[in-house]
């Protein structure tokens, strides 16, 4: 039967591992994720780009804010706010080196007394990052100047500057509670696959948010990617905080909670290389975790099929492999599994 297929597998760790789909891995990390139905290790995945939108202008003339101040120009207007006091400043439409104000001339945004971290554009809109929560100025490109502040979220806030990147209408931010976006309307919570393991997606990890935009990716950085949430309907979360591999199978279980013995297990696989690849195995028997001599593949061509017989061949009610690592220019596109279920009766194959 086939233990797993669909590659790359995203992580999911807050559902038991017997209930994990296909598709999905309780840990994993160093896996490549650039082509679609292959496992495979990548040791430098892209480190994306950082985001030009967030660029600072120069402070205009006839500013009205004294002492250190940024200053944004976007949706043809320019935006500038103090990290000590609770609003908004933005002058009139079509000026981005002079400041002259337009309407009221600046935004409150005091719901609460945290000060402002950052002002960032993204779509149509404006967010107002506090340390602690979030505000949203909509329709921030309007010629004209009734703009409010909208209160959005409490504790959802942006406790680093550079912790936050607008990818095409999106806003995504990490904080201590995980990698969260804003389509303007709703708040997105990317990590709750991870919400009660949250590392290393949350913003004590990285320096800096940055993002692959032409592949939708967000990307944690710090010297080196540390991890990458593929935006989406399910946003896929892969970890490259640790140096290595590892891929983690879902467990299989007993269909009617009979005990199960697997005794070997198969891979159909890429390899161009003519020498032999290894990988590295762990079995689960149970909950106990339990190391495989390295297995080899000795590729007869490009694509391949191979069985490998496994040491620990246990009686037991769980089961679940685990690759520890896998030679460079190894793809692998199915892990199956030769099941044996049964009760007192005998095991039968399945």
């Amino acid at each position: 039967m086939v233990l797993a297929e669909k590659f790359p597998a995203s992580l999911l760790k807050d559902t038991a591992p017997e209930s994990i789909p296909d598709g999905k891995t309780p840990d994993a990390y160093g896996m490549g994720i650039d082509k679609t139905g292959w496992l495979y290790a990548d040791s430098s995945p892209s480190s994306g780009a950082v985001w030009n939108g967030i660029a600072t202008a120069s402070s205009p003339t006839s500013t009205p804010l004294t002492g250190t101040a940024y200053w944004r120009f976007a949706h043809n207007r320019l935006w500038g706010y103090q990290t000590t006091t609770n609003s908004v400043s933005y002058g009139a439409y079509g000026y981005d080196s002079n400041y002259i104000l337009d309407g009221l001339g600046y935004i409150p945004c005091d719901y609460e007394s945290s000060n402002t971290v950052n002002v960032i554009p993204f779509g149509d809109n404006v967010a107002v990052c506090k340390s602690d929560c979030l505000y949203i100025i909509r329709n921030a490109n309007n010629p004209g100047n009734g703009f409010v502040a909208e209160y959005v979220k409490q504790a959802s806030g942006l406790p680093v500057t550079l912790d936050a990147i607008a990818v095409d209408k999106l806003f995504c931010w990490a904080n201590t509670h995980g990698i969260w976006a804003l389509d303007g309307s709703q708040i997105i919570e990317l990590t709750a696959a991870v919400r009660n393991t949250l590392a290393p997606f949350v913003s004590s990890g990285i320096t800096s948010l940055r993002a692959d935009f032409q592949k939708r990716r967000v990307i944690g950085y710090t010297s080196a990617t540390q991890f990458i949430v593929e935006l989406g309907q399910d946003a896929g979360l892969y970890d490259y905080s640790t140096s290595g591999f590892r891929f983690t199978s879902r467990t299989l279980v007993g269909e009617e909670g009979e005990p199960l013995l697997i005794d070997k297990i198969g891979f159909i696989y890429q390899y161009s290389t003519s020498e032999m690849a290894t990988l590295g195995i762990q079995v689960k028997i149970n909950d106990t975790w339990k190391d495989e001599d390295q297995k080899k593949i000795r590729p007869t061509g490009d694509n391949g099929r191979c069985e490998i017989a496994l040491s620990n061949a246990l009686a037991c009610r769980k089961f679940a492999i685990r690759i520890t690592g896998m030679s460079a220019g190894l793809h692998i596109s199915k892990i199956l599994v030769h099941v044996k279920q049964g009760g007192v009766l005998g095991y039968s194959t399945k």
